[in-house]
């Protein structure tokens, strides 16, 4: 084959195109430790923070079975951590996995592309491996609803709790309403208050 410019400058392309891709695969780009004031759009990045807030649905029991958001904050700003399809599941999993489950207050690390949504700065979790607990912070038990009947109990609507199967207030409630706690600290702790009339009569 004859050697000329064109081919030439063909030649040298490809070897360019073929030596940076065996020298990217031999040296991956790294990410940058970065606090959340300076990220900026297609920066890639390690941030360290504490949750803020997790956006979960629960059962009817308040186990959590999903998790659409975490916003986590490191004295600088916030970001959001979302994933979707097998990434959600492995990071619900992954929450799940501690006892008590990781929640607002604990200190996590993620890594990942920043991108914008909204107004929001977020980094979409690809894999669980880029998501991982630093410290556990918040030791706050995990506080569930009864399955079965138990002498607790409340209106899901309302805010007092009863403990006498006579109380007449707590007769009142409609039978698909009512929810059961494992003890009173339970439904203190989910922000109920003790009937008065159950408090007077035991």
């Amino acid at each position: 084959m004859k050697l000329t410019e064109k081919n030439i400058t063909l030649f040298a392309l490809t070897c360019f195109i073929i030596i940076s891709t065996v020298w990217l695969f031999l040296n991956p780009i790294q990410p940058k430790e970065k606090h959340i004031a300076e990220i900026k759009e297609g920066d890639y990045v390690i941030i360290k923070g504490y949750i803020q807030e997790m956006y979960v649905k629960r059962d009817k029991y308040r186990h959590v079975i999903n998790i659409s958001r975490i916003v986590i904050n490191d004295g600088t700003g916030n970001l959001d951590i979302v994933a979707f399809g097998k990434p959600r599941e492995d990071l619900l999993n992954y929450i799940l996995s501690y006892y008590p489950m990781i929640k607002e207050g604990d200190y996590v690390e993620v890594k990942g592309r920043i991108s914008v949504y909204q107004g929001r700065y977020q980094i979409i979790l690809n894999d669980i491996g880029d998501f991982k607990l630093i410290e556990k912070r918040n030791f706050g038990r995990d506080i569930y609803l009864s399955p079965t009947p138990t002498n607790i109990y409340a209106s899901k609507y309302g805010k007092k709790y009863h403990t006498s199967k006579n109380c007449p207030y707590g007769k009142r409630l409609k039978e698909e309403n009512i929810i059961y706690f494992y003890s009173e600290e339970d439904a203190k702790a989910l922000g109920y208050e003790k009937c008065k009339w159950c408090e007077e009569h035991g």
